[in-house]
């Protein structure tokens, strides 16, 4: 009798023992499954335009005339795609028309600049940014640039509507702009806070 009582409690805690990790998987489940609803995992296409306020870190453009280093304002426009990546991380390379360089007309060069920027979403509204870019000359006033740039990027984006952002950047030039043979007294890294308006489809 004792060993059919013993048997009978042993199956009985077994079920409970069942059910009750079913039940925990079942939970786990339902809040995976809504951390996915919670997760934009799609792949976006937009447009982004904004402004740039550049200027050349270096140390001989201290020496150049009064003037020829102040900041250029120019604009920046171009195409995004926005990619999911795993979890709260996306990437988002882009393809932007960018006018840089100082406000000397001597001095000013425009690119075709490629950034691979990695987001990190903080929040469903906020996210930060770092990532590479690399530029192609396609336009200068004096003949004395390189035709390649170089540059480290870092930033934040703020979703103000559900499709639209503003984001602000700095890009650190990492490469010497001024051709050693055309402009030898000129040494300079392109230095660019950048904020604009991005309009994902």
């Amino acid at each position: 009798m004792k060993k059919l009582l013993l048997l009978s409690f042993l199956m009985c805690s077994f079920i409970a023992f069942s059910q009750e990790s079913e039940k925990e998987k079942a939970t786990e489940e339902e809040v995976s499954y809504v951390e996915d609803e919670d997760t934009d995992t799609e792949t976006r296409y937009g447009f982004k335009a904004g402004i740039n306020l550049s200027n050349y870190s270096g140390s001989n453009l201290d020496d150049i005339q009064d003037g020829l280093n102040d900041s250029r304002i120019g604009a920046v426009f171009g195409f995004l795609v926005d990619m999911h990546v795993a979890g709260k991380l996306r990437f988002q390379p882009e393809f932007l028309y960018s006018a840089q360089g100082s406000k000397e007309k001597a001095l000013r060069a425009d690119y075709l600049q490629i950034p691979l920027m990695l987001k990190y979403e903080l929040t469903d509204f906020l996210n930060i940014q770092a990532g590479p870019q690399v530029g192609f000359k396609i336009h200068e006033f004096e003949d004395s640039f390189k035709n390649f740039d170089y540059a480290a990027n870092i930033g934040f984006g703020l979703t103000i509507l559900e499709n639209v952002a503003v984001e602000a950047r700095y890009s650190l030039g990492l490469a010497d702009m001024f051709d050693e043979d055309r402009a030898p007294n000129f040494e300079g890294k392109n230095a660019v806070i950048q904020i604009g308006l991005t309009y994902r489809l």
